[in-house]
């Protein structure tokens, strides 16, 4: 009979165990040597006096087993060995004889400092107008969790997915949103919304109803504090007696466009990553209907206000978010020195927003929803010159919150690791761990 060990990758089974200058040395069966230094170790404890699996949290209430007052900064190890499931397994002396802690290997080596393959984030795969949209099937993907997972991936390496056949209806549009989570609820009475060629009134509230414009490359809702991360739209109806390329929908990769501008003018890209483009957004009085079966609409007002960077970076210099809408810019905060310069970045980082080099220009058609990442990609759709063009979509939002969550239990599923060792892992760590059983 084989074990669940011995179906563990190398990686992830311990070869030996010594314990050496107030910590643990582990060799793995890969060849790759970690050390965990007896705090770590200690603090880390998952004994039912030490942690909580109901909750997946700490025990440091008072005269619980893991009071960081009481933790002693210099715990001392009697015994050190591995077990026969393979797990490191350690009684304590010193301040805490007998205490006794078993850790998990794979978790083990998901937090080894030395781990070169935990400082390699996920690299999106940068794309101009020669990208190849992928595509998911609507039943595969509401039936099979390996399949979401993939979805849920794509959206971090390309930044958008179409799903195909699905049964044009709000139910069926809801069900694939929520199939990754909650939808995240707008400042307007529905949370699921419509964008319909037919309705006059929206070409008064909105520049994206309107006739004849294009609408420009831009984020939503960049006036937020945190911005919707996932944008679902969903065409219910496409009618265009001219079979032209009438409201097409147009992506651009805003990491791919922010590199580029990095390179052609560093000076431009750091302006906009440093000086800061306020951006606001007021409606009154707006009236929309919720259902079909109520007889009135609704009526909201709201407005909201943020200081904002175009680019914004992480703390290794990498682009992790793009804000960009000029329809929603208000006067300018910056110093008379700078605000040439500012404007001529502002105005830079649109042109390549709006070049046809890195537009995707494409058709959402009847049955297919589009999933653009906000965070990343800047998206908007070409003119509509015919009042008879009949285009309907569904559109609704999702918290980055709720996607990330989703992908992690999804990656810890795959893993088929308790939940109380996934608890707390990165994603980069649950990434590996979801890989760790041979094939």
């Amino acid at each position: 009979m084989v074990t669940l060990v011995q179906q563990l990758k190398s990686a992830f089974r311990i070869q030996s165990v010594t314990t050496v200058n107030n910590g643990v040395q582990i060799t793995w069966k890969d060849g790759h040597e970690s050390f965990y230094h007896n705090l770590w170790l200690r603090d880390t404890c998952h004994c039912p006096k030490c942690f909580q699996p109901d909750t997946l949290s700490l025990n440091s209430g008072e005269g619980e087993g893991h009071d960081p007052l009481k933790m002693p900064l210099n715990p001392i190890t009697e015994t050190v060995k591995i077990d026969r499931e393979g797990n490191l397994d350690i009684i304590w002396g010193g301040e805490e004889p007998g205490h006794h802690s078993v850790y998990d290997p794979s978790w083990l080596r998901v937090h080894c400092q030395k781990e070169p393959a935990l400082k390699q984030r996920r690299k999106p795969q940068l794309w101009d107008s020669s990208l190849s949209i992928p595509y998911f099937d609507y039943q595969e993907v509401m039936r099979d969790d390996e399949t979401l997972l993939h979805w849920l991936d794509k959206m971090l390496d390309v930044g958008m997915v179409i799903i195909d056949s699905f049964p044009k209806t709000r139910e069926a549009f809801q069900a694939l949103v929520e199939r990754v989570g909650p939808i995240q609820q707008r400042y307007h009475p529905t949370d699921i919304y419509t964008l319909d060629t037919a309705n006059q009134l929206a070409g008064n509230i909105h520049h994206s109803y309107k006739y004849l414009h294009r609408l420009d490359n831009h984020t939503d809702h960049v006036s937020y504090n945190v911005p919707p991360r996932l944008q679902f739209l969903g065409c219910i109806e496409y009618e265009n007696p001219d079979n032209d390329r009438q409201g097409y929908s147009t992506l651009v990769d805003g990491f791919k466009i922010a590199e580029v501008l990095r390179t052609q003018q560093p000076k431009y890209f750091e302006l906009l990553t440093q000086e800061y483009i306020p951006t606001g957004r007021r409606r009154l009085g707006v009236e929309e209907k919720v259902s079909d079966k109520e007889k009135g609409t609704k009526k909201y007002q709201w407005e909201i206000y943020y200081r904002q960077h175009v680019i914004n970076l992480d703390k290794n210099g990498e682009v992790y978010q793009i804000r960009h809408n000029k329809n929603d810019r208000v006067p300018l905060e910056v110093s008379p020195d700078k605000i040439q310069d500012l404007y001529a970045a502002y105005q830079a980082f649109t042109a390549l927003a709006e070049s046809p080099e890195y537009n995707a220009e494409f058709l959402i058609a009847p049955g297919q929803v589009l999933v653009n990442d906000n965070w990343r990609l800047l998206h908007g759709r070409t003119g509509i010159r015919n009042p008879q063009l009949r285009r309907v979509l569904l559109g609704a939002y999702m918290k980055p919150e709720t996607f990330r969550s989703r992908r992690r239990l999804l990656l810890g599923k795959k893993s088929g690791m308790p939940d109380m060792w996934l608890m707390g892992c990165s994603d980069r760590a649950l990434e590996i761990l979801a890989e760790r059983m041979s094939d």
